[in-house]
């Protein structure tokens, strides 16, 4: 089947475009779509961008829209293009002033979110990024990527720090106009293309809205469906250990990317540092020992053979001091990720997310 555009608009310039990728998780997407219906805001509209599903039920997903009134773009890509391509299909689908994104197994977490959401955009000017918290469906354990609401002053020394807040997709707000002027593929492939657009309209100007509230609930539930993800998915052969390049190691390389045009030499070089530092002790941890959990400790050794400082630093100019830095926190960091037990882990990780979610 080639690519298939269905057009349901009833708001033609609508405040907000949600915007969802989606393969695959029919069921998944349809509960959140019946959130969207209930908003008590309407002057939204939903767009779809299908990275050619092969579960067979887009005419299932079409007749649900149907009757639910809502304003929706739907596009059918004609091959597989993976979730960076497909989120900026879905955001080159919207005619709305904002984008707010939206993964398709999450939901906004009441019939009130976007009325919430706008009520904070409105009143603080126009924002390039905003950024909501999120809760887990089936815990209930919040996120709290931002612990209090206000407005701050867009600069590539921001965007190398509020990088990582942007790893979760959902809840992320952008300027619509903007994130299609700052449209790329060279990122595709990293899984974070919400980071790169985050990045890039913060360092290139753009006011970052900070709003305390709960959005979105993270991992919707459906009764005999899971879904597909690096946690589910089979246990590979411990031996013998290779080295993994998971799409982890282009973080650094992506928002250096981002921030680039907006710095000169000199502060591009320091930034890069820091952008590489807070990878290291932050994001890296987390991975080895969840890679620990549901592969197994030789597995996560091939994921810290892919995070060498050569790996990650690849193509950066930056000094040998520098490397030196990164060379040492990345050894504490796997030594620590790969010799901290799990159980012990898990129990600090919500102390250990909000104090790496604090801006520095």
């Amino acid at each position: 089947m080639g690519t298939v555009e269905v057009d349901r608009r009833r708001i033609r310039q609508p405040y907000f475009s949600v915007c969802i990728p989606q393969y695959n998780r029919t069921s998944f997407l349809i509960e959140s779509c019946k959130m969207l219906a209930r908003q008590s805001f309407r002057d939204f509209e939903v767009c779809i961008s299908d990275d050619c599903s092969t579960d067979g039920r887009e005419q299932e997903l079409l007749q649900f829209l149907d009757t639910t009134g809502l304003s929706y773009m739907y596009a059918r890509q004609d091959r597989n293009r993976r979730y960076d391509a497909n989120l900026r299909a879905s955001i080159a689908l919207a005619s709305g002033e904002y984008c707010f994104l939206l993964g398709n197994d999450d939901r906004l977490v009441s019939a009130s979110t976007l009325e919430e959401v706008w009520r904070e955009i409105s009143g603080r000017g126009s924002p390039a990024v905003a950024l909501t918290n999120y809760q887990d469906a089936v815990t209930g354990r919040t996120f709290r990527r931002v612990r209090s609401s206000g407005v701050l002053s867009g600069t590539p020394a921001l965007a190398a720090t509020l990088f990582r807040n942007l790893s979760f997709v959902s809840g992320v707000v952008v300027e619509a106009t903007l994130a299609k002027h700052h449209a790329t593929t060279r990122w595709d492939g990293s899984e974070m293309y919400q980071m790169y657009l985050g990045s890039r309209l913060i360092a290139a100007g753009g006011s970052a809205l900070a709003i305390d509230r709960v959005a979105v609930w993270k991992g919707l539930q459906v009764s005999g469906e899971q879904v597909d993800s690096y946690a589910s998915a089979p246990a590979l052969p411990a031996w013998p250990i290779v080295e993994r390049r998971l799409p982890l190691i282009q973080i650094v390389r992506l928002v250096a990317d981002a921030i680039a045009p907006y710095t000169d030499l000199r502060q591009r070089k320091y930034l890069v540092e820091r952008i590489a530092l807070q990878v290291l002790m932050f994001t890296y941890p987390f991975w080895i020992i969840e890679y620990r959990r549901v592969q197994s400790w030789a597995y996560a050794v091939g994921v810290c053979l892919g995070m060498r400082p050569g790996n990650i630093l690849e193509g950066l100019a930056v000094s040998r001091v520098t490397r030196a830095r990164v060379l040492g926190a990345y050894t504490l960091s796997t030594l620590g990720g790969l010799m901290i037990p799990v159980s012990v882990f898990s129990a600090l990780e919500p102390v250990l997310y909000g104090v790496a979610k604090l801006r520095r």
